[in-house]
């Protein structure tokens, strides 16, 4: 028989990953107290890879949210010359879509038109955490929260993680990205864009037809650069790189901009208190699987909760075993990431000449393409 607080679980941060792990936990009978600072949903999108968009229909997310993503079947990759390319198509993997794109603030709506989550309590700053035999301890001012396990998804500079002292490893890329939208016209749908350039990584992901999102991850140089121009002038720099296939850029937006790092942790857990999400891994946007290693995060949680061995998932064999079940996903995509990054910031000649002959094998090999395609997908 599971007792009282072996049903209880302490779930601190919002965002979609934080609603969204309230939603599988709730479907599977926990009692759920949930905590989050004021939540601040932008205009932002996200990539999601089939198979998050497959979880999320399980949820029960209505038919509009779905309806109004919009499809990615084909990615075109440029070095900095922008004259050697490699395209992956969804039909080289046997896929329909390499990915879809979803705005943030349809996608909020979509989990609270589904989800009405009516035990949303405000974090205090002043909080603690506390072990007692069998129970996780969430203390504030005004009281405390007993719990079998308390679950943070607060974010890549998690209050939480640092309240438990989880060594965090801290890659800093000295990159700024800059990120909007941008209305054009063409006749290219469903394809998205990646530019590797001497200064920047440029991806043009579509939303719907006419409008395209940008983000323009950028060194130090550039980004102060680009930080001083007027939008007119801004929308001459894409034309030079994109102007082959969009026309009449115009940026239909406002700018935002955020620091490009990567964190990793020594454990995602400790005692009884789990780390999901950007507060145990965060990784460089170029890849566009930040929100999808964080789904993925939950629906492993899921698969190893549904397999009943543990009455009290708060035990440290339940944990370590999640843990294990993360590491190859998680460190995979850290190592991509990081090794992109490198490689095409490399001014070499040399490091040029053998990026040039990489695409081009890559363009003219199927088994590779399907190769790299699985990955991003999963």
């Amino acid at each position: 028989m599971v007792n009282d607080i072996q049903n209880k679980i302490i779930i601190v941060g919002g965002g979609l990953i934080g609603e969204l792990l309230h939603m599988m936990l709730k479907s599977k009978g926990f009692e759920i107290n949930h905590f989050t600072k004021d939540s601040n949903v932008k205009n932002r999108t996200f990539a999601l890879s089939p198979s998050s968009v497959d979880w999320l229909r399980s949820l029960g997310l209505p038919s509009i949210f779905f309806e109004s993503l919009s499809e990615i079947k084909s990615m075109k990759i440029f070095d900095s010359s922008i004259k050697n390319s490699v395209t992956l198509n969804a039909d080289d993997a046997q896929k329909q879509v390499l990915a879809y794109m979803a705005n943030e603030k349809d996608f909020d709506e979509a989990i609270k038109n589904t989800f009405n989550n009516k035990n949303l309590k405000k974090l205090s700053t002043d909080f603690n955490i506390k072990k007692k035999q069998d129970q996780a301890i969430l203390k504030l001012p005004n009281g405390e929260y007993i719990a079998s396990v308390i679950i943070a998804c607060d974010g890549a500079n998690s209050k939480v993680r640092e309240k438990i002292a989880i060594d965090l490893l801290r890659h800093n890329f000295n990159q700024t990205a800059l990120s909007f939208e941008l209305k054009v016209k063409s006749e290219i749908q469903k394809q998205a864009f990646q530019f590797f350039l001497k200064e920047s990584i440029l991806a043009v992901l579509p939303i719907r037809q006419g409008l395209v999102s940008i983000v323009w991850s950028c060194n130090s140089n550039f980004f102060t650069k680009l930080n001083g121009l007027d939008d007119k002038s801004i929308e001459n720099e894409l034309s030079q790189i994109i102007g082959n296939y969009y026309k009449d850029i115009k940026i239909a937006s406002k700018k935002e901009s955020f620091p490009l790092f990567m964190n990793s942790v020594e454990s995602i857990f400790k005692d009884r208190v789990l780390l999901v999400g950007d507060s145990a891994h965060f990784i460089h946007p170029m890849a566009g699987q930040g929100l999808n290693l964080g789904i993925r995060d939950i629906i492993f949680l899921e698969k190893i909760i549904d397999r009943k061995n543990y009455l009290d998932i708060g035990l440290r064999g339940f944990l370590r075993k999640y843990e294990r079940a993360r590491k190859e996903d998680v460190s995979q995509m850290g190592f991509l990431t990081l090794g992109l990054n490198w490689i095409f910031s490399k001014k070499s000649s040399i490091v040029t000449g053998l990026i040039e002959k990489g695409m081009g094998v890559l363009d003219k090999s199927k088994f590779l393409k399907q190769q790299l395609i699985k990955k991003a997908i999963s």
